[in-house]
């Protein structure tokens, strides 16, 4: 209870910190509620008093102030009700969580807890361990302020129990070290120094018990996305893409020896050398980790400037993704090939292609043009350096002719077409069909 104490004084101080504005609650009107919900907000109007505002989850599956559930299993349903005193006194939890019960069929309080923040970024219940029942996940935050707060909530006999209370920058409950029970992971970072630390929770009758920790290599400014996948077919693994900040990216990869948690450096001795890092332009928005073969395993997207275009602005240089999976705690380069933000797709380069193919994107033809590269001929596109061009067709326009194309794919919008030269056919740099059917990839949400 000193932990949770503190951390609402100090986000309470910070509070009172920043400009005053509207919430979103306070600029709706009041809402409509149904029967229940009807019942259920007098029973706490009952219990508090009417100067309250309900309280409603920014994200998430529950956004209702009010949630009906059955979460101590015991028969019939709980009811928990969001919201705010209008004013609120020194020292005071500005954020509440109304628990309700009904007795005889009438909703009453049997519970007031006091939250940590102002605001409820979002609800959700899972089940941590095996034996447990349903726990609460609950992650709040202060009006205008980035830092957030989870809090994990075990509720049984008309009274909550918190299990764990900390800022984290992100979260998931997972079966990271394979032994067929949820564990709960969070990521958490430090504001002053930008290094991250991942740690593993297991549920016990006690409550949480961190299992371990680890940090992760170099500094984060935020955390962007969070993948859950297999290193192999016995490694569970979290894939942590975050902001360097200035337009940089990278990813942590984080997974159990045991139930130690561990997140191999792919740095080494220079912080310079970053083989997992990727930084974004106007060919390249950020991409996260993604199965881009589609066979069931995560890779990590790193981006390295294709041939010719290495002595450019970071701002022009058209890039290659090469694409990392981790062995034995180290990173191991699995494919390299061209990948298209704008237009939704990648072409993994077979080996004969590395160093001696690159791009040449037509953007005003929705085209991308592959040549044979020399520092001689450098990007220009001929008769004798052209191979083959990849042209995205909208299939609402009918002056662009597919005849002589090979058809690579389609979406419901576009159809991916493929142009090669009479010279590139002969080629020793030509791509058999199936070796052009396995490599071209539509970038599909996975």
């Amino acid at each position: 209870m000193k932990i949770k104490a503190l951390l609402i004084t100090l986000l309470m101080l910070v509070a009172t910190g920043c400009s005053a504005g509207a919430s979103v609650e306070n600029l709706l009107a009041p809402p409509k509620l149904d029967g229940q919900q009807n019942d259920i907000y007098q029973a706490l109007i009952n219990s508090t008093g009417s100067s309250i505002k309900l309280k409603y989850p920014k994200s998430g599956d529950y956004r209702s102030p009010f949630v009906v559930r059955n979460i101590d299993n015991e028969p019939g349903e709980e009811a928990m009700v969001f919201y705010a005193p209008d004013s609120v006194q020194t020292g005071e939890a500005a954020l509440r969580l109304k628990f309700l019960d009904q007795y005889d069929g009438k909703w009453q309080v049997v519970y007031d807890l006091a939250c940590i923040g102002t605001e409820v970024e979002s609800l959700s219940f899972t089940s941590i361990g095996e034996g447990f029942g349903e726990d609460i996940l609950l992650r709040t935050s202060v009006l205008n302020q980035t830092e957030k707060v989870l809090t994990v909530i075990s509720y049984a006999d008309g009274t909550p129990k918190e299990l764990y209370a900390s800022p984290y920058s992100c979260l998931e409950v997972f079966d990271l070290n394979n032994d067929a029970n949820d564990e709960l992971v969070t990521v958490v970072t430090d504001k002053t120094t930008g290094i991250s630390t991942a740690m593993l929770f297991a549920r016990t009758e006690s409550g949480l018990s961190k299992l371990s920790q680890t940090e992760l290599v170099g500094t984060h400014s935020e955390i962007i996305n969070v993948t859950k996948g297999f290193l192999s077919e016995s490694v569970p693994a979290l894939y942590i893409d975050h902001s360097r900040g200035q337009g940089q990216y990278g990813t942590s990869v984080v997974y159990c020896s045991g139930d130690r948690i561990v997140s191999p450096d792919s740095i080494g001795a220079n912080a310079d050398s970053s083989i997992v890092s990727r930084f974004t332009n106007d060919y390249m928005a950020d991409i996260h980790c993604t199965d881009i073969e589609g066979d069931g395993f995560v890779e990590i997207p790193s981006m390295v400037p294709l041939p010719g275009y290495e002595a450019l602005p970071r701002a022009e240089q058209l890039c290659a993704v090469r694409w990392y999976t981790v062995e034995r705690e180290d990173f191991v380069s699995e494919h390299y090939g061209y990948y298209s933000s704008k237009f939704k797709f990648a072409l993994l380069f077979p080996d004969r292609w590395h160093g001696v193919v690159t791009a040449v994107p037509n953007l005003q033809e929705n085209e991308i043009i592959f040549i044979g590269y020399t520092p001689e001929t450098g990007l220009e596109v001929n008769e004798s350096t052209e191979l083959m061009r990849i042209k995205i067709v909208d299939k609402s326009d009918t002056q662009t002719s597919v005849a002589n194309a090979i058809i690579l794919g389609e979406t419901e919008e576009s159809i991916y077409c493929c142009f090669e030269t009479g010279t590139y056919k002969t080629s020793k740099l030509a791509l058999t069909a199936s070796e052009l059917e396995d490599s071209f990839i539509i970038l599909t949400e996975r």
